[in-house]
């Protein structure tokens, strides 16, 4: 059983932006990008027309997370989204396996700057900028005109709210952010997009994401991953655990107080046992309550499951959610 969406909105605006500066950006071109990532990711990138995207892991050969990422493909190259600290890792990935392929990869990171947006006024907002005929699908994007400024519109939910990206080239950044702020858009802090994701149940790099996980722990296979593909570094473990096996752990959700404050690490014990850790957690906007992610055992991952977090300033009793399934396309 899969639980309902929360009802309280991270948003307490009609429509806001978040800027996430310094995302690892890496662009791929030649003949061959699509056979070259192919080969090196979970999801099927030979299928993707330019203007069409999709959620990709990297792999160790045993199947456990190297990098979370975002592919669009764009006419003439392939372009990589990943979080800042992936950077280095990504750079080290493709320069290894680069050069043995026909391609082009260009480390593009710093060349510009994204602002999510998002709320139910968002696509009014969008079009006040002269913007019509939206991305629907999932990682679909289009080039767009702001005056000025030339940037990539993407569809894109970062948190429990629709939302799309909005890739602006780094010199245009502070005209696009008037522009926005001229339509009636505001600009959210930080903390608020972080406390979305965990609403929504969305893993992230450096959280709840790492070398340690499986796609499968995380609830990637739902998202990030292609079973009907060609091979790919980690496809085995991948495989084999659709068609024999399951994981030891799951990465769920718990709805907490608002005065109870876990740390990331903090124990999650089922009738005085430990069954698993927190390693996210955020306070909503309104101020109403807090959600944390976490893994459990499999034991311990049923919707319902009665668990205690050790929290500051007392442990708290409460429920095991399952994550949010991933939102249709509108």
């Amino acid at each position: 059983m899969t639980s309902p969406p929360l009802t309280v909105s991270p948003l307490a605006v009609g429509a806001g932006f978040w800027i996430l500066r310094n995302r690892a950006l890496f662009r791929i071109a030649g003949a061959e990008r699509a056979a070259f990532l192919n080969g090196l990711v979970t999801n099927d990138v030979k299928k993707l027309s330019p203007g069409a995207g999709c959620h990709a892991a990297w792999l160790t050969p045993k199947g456990k997370m190297l990098a979370d990422l975002v592919v669009l493909a764009l006419p003439g190259w392939l372009e990589l989204d990943a979080e800042p600290s992936l950077r280095p890792r990504l750079a080290e990935l493709l320069g290894k396996y680069g050069p043995f392929s026909p391609v082009e990869i260009r480390d593009e990171t710093g060349t510009e700057e994204v602002f999510h947006l998002a709320g139910p006024e968002t696509e009014r907002i969008l079009g006040l900028l002269g913007l019509a005929d939206l991305p629907a699908m999932p990682y679909q994007h289009m080039a767009v005109d702001l005056g000025e400024a030339r940037a990539t519109l993407v569809r894109l939910d970062r948190g429990i709210e629709p939302g799309f990206d909005l890739r602006v080239p780094a010199a245009d950044a502070g005209a696009v952010r008037k522009k926005l702020l001229s339509a009636g858009c505001a600009e959210l802090p930080e903390a608020s997009l972080e406390a979305a994701r965990i609403h929504a149940g969305i893993p992230r790099w450096g959280f709840d994401l790492d070398e340690t996980v499986l796609p499968d722990e995380a609830g990637l296979n739902r998202t990030a991953v292609s079973y009907s593909k060609g091979c790919y570094i980690g496809q085995e473990t991948v495989a084999r655990l659709k068609a024999y096996g399951h994981v030891n752990r799951h990465l769920v959700q718990f709805l907490l107080p608002a005065t109870c404050a876990p740390l990331p690490g903090a124990a999650i014990t089922r009738a005085g046992e430990p069954v698993g850790k927190v390693t996210s957690a955020a306070l909503s906007i309104d101020g109403s309550l807090r959600a944390a992610l976490g893994y459990v055992k499999r034991e311990a991952a049923a919707e319902g499951t009665e668990v205690e977090v050790v929290a500051e300033p007392a442990p708290v009793s409460t429920q095991v959610r399952t994550l949010p399934r991933p939102r249709p396309a509108p």
